[in-house]
């Protein structure tokens, strides 16, 4: 601590300094996010061009050296100097508390009231130009690192001509991130779901021979209907209100998945939601309240449901700079009382789908209260264990414990047993635990709660590892990982993709955590008078010729002795123990596979497989 702080220790930083040495102040963030931020405040822009009226395309351009142009067919800016001196559009740009966005006689429904998030962008870039055509006059200014360095008026040809094209590179030596890489698939994905919320407004986007367009001319419904698989009810429910200067669009449709939403206000998208949500949230409880009477709480009447409310309003207020939620208790109201009016229409006039809901959601009411009572069942299973962590004790004719357990132990998950005998013979016993399952365990990503909370392999896997479904805590597990150690054939592939699926279902942190890994056992096994030898099949196709000896073709886990199985699985030289790490692309292919929706699995047989080469 400086003993000798005092006034001479105070500064006082210009704007521009202030924008450049604390972005994430005004953007949010100093990483990528902050960048993408950026980019969004000036299409935000263009955008609020289109909500009041003028220009039917957004055109955005990804150069090399991550430079940005955006481009719309707008009023175009207003430049010139006024009275005072002051030069209009550069003070757009670089000055605090300058735009047009202050007076609701200009723009009555916008995405930002100060301005900043544009100023900031332009103070953050390593070159920032804008360019504006209005009025039979054309305006360029341009940045270098917040500098203004010039600026020009003249006269344009075209008399007709509107519109403003800003051009930008963030600077490097402003964000905390080494290299800045923009994506031009997160800008797709960004201008997607704005096309949602601007019916009849073209986003196009291009980088290099990349060229990408969106225009939802159904605006929320495509959004609500791009979002869906295996919905409830066929038809989307949907509403519009305006009060006074403000309005809503709501969406809704049920389907057998998980709870989704989106929250617009003015184009943005929060990612927190905030009050409109809230209102549509309790529209949907107390009118599905009134349906079903018999408990049905938030959660319950929203189950599977995918929504979008959007909202319009001439003062949005947010949480922070960001946007990330909005404040506005009007818009509470509104989204409360447009979702009600959208429910009652449905219910008239599309009785039968509406019925469907309601039977889809008592459904879900009785398999939830029937798992509530599984789960308690699988609670009071673990209580034991729970009480006695410190003992970590726990019995089954199953299991057979490893000597020391915590983090360094590995629980075997095998197949029958005679795979569970031979692993008991070859494995270090302070160090593996074996548990022996028989047959198939229960697909936890195709059944109900209650039909897994019954399933006896199921509880015996969370009681042997002290998973307690809803309070997973990886400081009380008794083993530090599991290891599935199956035949290495169709059979031993399915039983561990349905320990996976339990995995992902019941404790989906156990998974993210590496946990999860597969002990992979030799398919073939050299023996000579001096070394054996393990080999997979691609292994052992490489070294054919080279090795020596006699060839067995182990036939599972089973067929190898005591010896075998410890030399090829527990040894360092030998063993292949792979962490089964769970990105995006393999969960997902993980419940297309094992999900109850029919379509994406044949879909990814049908591409997987050629059925040509199959014989009768």
């Amino acid at each position: 601590m400086n003993s000798n702080y005092g006034i001479n220790d105070i500064q006082t930083l210009s704007f521009k300094n202030g924008v450049r040495s604390r972005i994430a102040m005004y953007l949010g963030s100093a990483d990528m996010m902050g960048v993408y931020n950026a980019i969004q405040e000036i299409i935000s822009n263009s955008v609020d061009e289109y909500y009041m009226g003028y220009g039917k395309e957004i055109k955005i351009e990804l150069g090399p050296n991550n430079m940005v142009v955006i481009t719309d067919k707008g009023r175009g800016i207003p430049f010139g100097i006024r009275e005072d001196g002051s030069n209009v559009l550069v003070d757009i740009f670089s000055k605090a508390h300058t735009g047009g966005k202050f007076n609701d006689k200009v723009y009555n429904s916008v995405a930002g009231l100060n301005g900043i998030g544009a100023k900031a962008t332009c103070l953050s870039s390593l070159i920032f130009n804008v360019s504006v055509v209005r009025d039979g006059r054309h305006a360029q200014a341009s940045w270098e690192k917040g500098e203004l360095i010039s600026y020009k008026e003249e006269d344009w040809s075209n008399k007709e001509e509107h519109g403003t094209s800003i051009q930008f590179s963030p600077d490097p030596d402003v964000y905390n991130v080494e290299p800045i890489d923009i994506k031009f698939e997160e800008l797709c994905k960004k201008c997607k779901n704005l096309s949602y919320l601007t019916k009849g407004l073209t986003f196009s986007l291009e980088s290099g021979d990349k060229k990408v367009s969106y225009c939802a001319q159904n605006g929320l419904i495509d959004l609500i209907e791009d979002n869906v698989s295996n919905p409830v009810h066929q038809t989307p429910i949907y509403f519009e209100m305006k009060d006074g200067d403000e309005q809503v669009e709501i969406a809704l449709q049920w389907t057998r998945n998980r709870e989704h939403g989106f929250t617009f206000t003015n184009g943005l998208c929060h990612s927190e939601g905030g009050t409109s949500q809230t209102g549509l949230k309790t529209a949907i409880t107390n009118f599905m309240k009134k349906q079903i009477k018999s408990g049905m709480d938030g959660d319950m009447a929203r189950t599977g449901l995918v929504y979008a409310v959007a909202c319009k309003t001439p003062n949005p207020s947010f949480a922070n700079q960001t946007k990330t939620k909005i404040n506005n208790t009007s818009l509470r109201g509104l989204a409360q009382r447009a979702t009600t009016q959208a429910l009652e229409n449905f219910k008239n006039i599309y009785p039968g789908e509406f019925e469907k809901i309601l039977t889809f959601l008592l459904k879900e009411k009785k398999a939830e209260e029937a798992a509530q009572r599984a789960r308690k069942q699988v609670l009071e299973a673990t209580k034991d264990i729970e009480k006695n962590q410190k003992k970590k004790v726990f019995s089954s004719d199953k299991l057979k414990d490893a000597e020391f357990l915590g983090s360094d132990s590995i629980l075997l998950i095998v197949e029958g047993n005679s795979a569970a005998g031979a692993m008991a013979s070859a494995r270090d016993v302070k160090k593996y635990g074996i548990l022996g399952i028989r047959g198939k365990i229960i697909n936890c990503l195709a059944h109900p709660e209650e039909k897994i909370f019954e399933n006896e392999e199921i509880k015996l896997l969370l009681s042997a590892m002290n998973i307690v479904p809803g309070k997973y805590d990886s400081k009380k597990l008794r083993y530090g990982k599991i290891a599935i150690c199956t035949d290495a054939d169709s059979d031993g592939y399915h039983i561990g993709l349905l320990i996976m699926s339990a995995l992902r279902y019941l404790a989906p942190q156990f998974l993210e955590e590496g946990r999860l890994c597969w002990l992979r056992s030799p398919l073939y096994v050299v023996h000579n008078k001096k070394n054996s030898y393990y080999f997979t099949d691609e292994e052992f196709n490489s070294a054919r010729g080279k090795i020596k000896g006699e060839v067995k073709r182990a036939k599972g886990l089973g067929g190898l002795n005591a010896e075998e199985a410890h030399e090829s699985m527990f040894t360092e030289e030998y063993q292949r123990l792979d962490v089964l790490y769970p990105d995006v692309e393999s969960i997902s292919l993980l419940e297309n596979l094992m999900g109850t929706d029919v379509e994406p699995r044949r879909d990814f047989i049908f591409s997987n497989i050629d059925f040509s080469t199959i014989r009768e």
